[in-house]
């Protein structure tokens, strides 16, 4: 009698279809007849394995080989809502698409002879005219795969934009044979300028008024003619005042009052009762003597924007750059202090005790410049783009073009003129002149804007877990971007960072 053997199969991969050469998705199997490059001679992918489309197509067809739809786009939409593959021609697609998680997109097949795989001779080129991503590689479920497609982004046009082939984010993906080109990057835009002409001349100093001035109140023992009134200058509501001219009475004068915002404009003194002759109008602070007011300081110059430096990001929405910082408005300057005023005595007509004469005040500070703004980064030329991805790409080629050029910084308006001191009384007879206020001091020029950030050019950029390289992968990048000048010619060195050229980069 003859035995019966018993045979296991489970552990046979041809017999249970679970070989390498076999591709699963979730509990799916699929042979590798589905698979362009792996079909035996030049047998085609059958109309069972997915949806087809050709740029000769319509979106209303079924998707066949007979009658393949128009658009990657609508073709990946069908793909994904029914867990099925895209096959498409060896032929130019002028549009940017999403490939949905779990989805395979098969190029490099000849419609023309019968949907064979041409796609070490032909591949399938995915190339948006205007500037978008050309294809997005989506998160979710599954592993998605990529073959024989061109990726081909456009050079950028917007300022500051970013010329990106293949963006993955938090995809799971495997790309083989495709050729990712990403254009040049544009020039980031420059800062804004603050206004070339400085702000208006501050206020100049109210005058004093003239001894024994035919007013009603200026004889007596009790006179007084008052001194010129302070001005104000507002910068913004920053206030810069000028100091009150000091009176002039029978007896003495009154001192001067100080300029007002920052250091103080020093006042000056008023005429003592003694008859000394020793008082005058030369503006010496802390000299009792001198009855000038004495000039405001300068406003400070406010500091420049910071050069941008840094790598720039990597995001779902691509690349973001690093700007240079905004400058600082200048300060205002300081009020100029009030001039003194000087004694009158008997010295009127008849020899009526009169007032002397009043001191000018001081003239009010000008206002601060304002900030030139920070210049914009340059954009990013990268070939593939991933954000928290798990990424291996086998036997293609990457070539990135130039990094955008980072924007100038802005440039800076210098402060304002201070107002002159306003001119003290006339004395009559023995009785002297009151003294002049202090001229305002001049605005503090604002800080010109720091140079943006030069883009980058990167075959490979990535956020999160290294992009795998397998076979015959070649990495080529390009010319990185200048990084921006500072405002006003780099007067204050504070240009941009200029971008980097690597064949691989991880970016924040």
């Amino acid at each position: 009698m003859t035995s019966v053997c018993c045979v296991n199969y489970t552990d046979d991969c041809e017999f249970m279809l679970t070989c390498e050469k076999y591709r699963g998705r979730g509990t799916t199997i699929v042979p590798s007849v589905c698979v362009p490059s792996e079909a035996d001679g030049a047998v085609a992918v059958a109309d069972s394995c997915g949806v087809f489309v050709a740029a000769s197509g319509n979106d209303g067809n079924t998707g066949t080989k007979a009658a393949p739809v128009k658009t990657l786009a609508e073709a990946l939409r069908r793909a994904g809502d029914n867990g099925s593959d895209v096959y498409a021609c060896a032929e130019p697609f002028a549009e940017a698409v999403e490939v949905p998680a779990g989805v395979a997109l098969f190029g490099g097949l000849d419609c023309a002879n019968g949907w064979t795989w041409i796609g070490e001779q032909a591949k399938t080129i995915v190339a948006p005219e205007a500037e978008a991503i050309p294809l997005m590689l989506a998160r979710g479920e599954g592993t998605t795969r990529v073959e024989d497609i061109e990726a081909r982004a456009p050079d950028a046009s917007t300022k500051g934009g970013s010329s990106i082939a293949v963006l993955a984010d938090g995809a799971s993906a495997e790309l083989t044979r495709c050729a990712l080109v990403a254009g040049n990057a544009a020039d980031g835009a420059d800062g804004d300028d603050a206004p070339s002409e400085a702000p208006e001349r501050a206020p100049g100093g109210s005058n004093g008024v003239d001894a024994c001035s035919d007013l009603d109140d200026v004889e007596g023992p009790d006179a007084t003619l008052n001194g010129g009134a302070q001005v104000v200058n507002e910068c913004g509501g920053e206030l810069s005042v000028g100091g009150n001219g000091g009176n002039g009475n029978v007896g003495n004068g009154t001192d001067g009052a100080s300029g007002q915002t920052g250091v103080e404009g020093q006042a000056g003194a008023g005429e003592p009762p003694s008859m000394s002759h020793s008082w005058s109008c030369g503006a010496i602070p802390n000299d009792p003597t001198k009855g000038g007011g004495s000039a405001g300081a300068n406003g400070t110059p406010g500091p420049s924007g910071v050069g941008a430096s840094g790598l720039g990001a990597l995001s779902a929405t691509g690349y973001t750059g690093v700007p240079g910082g905004d400058g600082t408005p200048g300060t205002p300057g300081q009020g100029g202090g009030g001039g003194g005023g000087a004694k009158g005595g008997p010295v009127c007509t008849g020899g009526v005790p009169g007032a002397g004469a009043s001191g000018g005040s001081g003239g009010a500070g000008g206002c601060g410049g304002l900030a030139g703004q920070g210049g914009r980064p340059g954009g990013a030329s990268i070939a593939f783009a991933s954000v928290d991805a798990s990424v291996t790409l086998i036997d293609c080629t990457l070539t990135a073009g130039r990094g955008g050029n980072g924007g100038k910084g802005g440039n800076l308006q210098p402060g304002g003129l201070g107002g002159n001191g306003g001119t003290g009384g006339v004395g009559v007879g023995i009785s002297k002149a009151a003294c002049d206020g202090g001229k305002g001091g001049q605005g503090g020029p604002g800080g010109p804007g720091g140079g943006g950030l030069g883009g980058p050019s990167l075959p490979i950029a990535f956020r999160g877990t290294p992009v795998v390289q397998q076979g015959q992968t070649t990495l080529t990048p390009g010319a990185p971007g200048s990084g921006g000048p500072g405002g006003n010619n780099n007067i204050t060195e504070n240009a941009g960072q200029d971008g980097m050229a690597a064949d691989t980069q991880e970016l924040p």
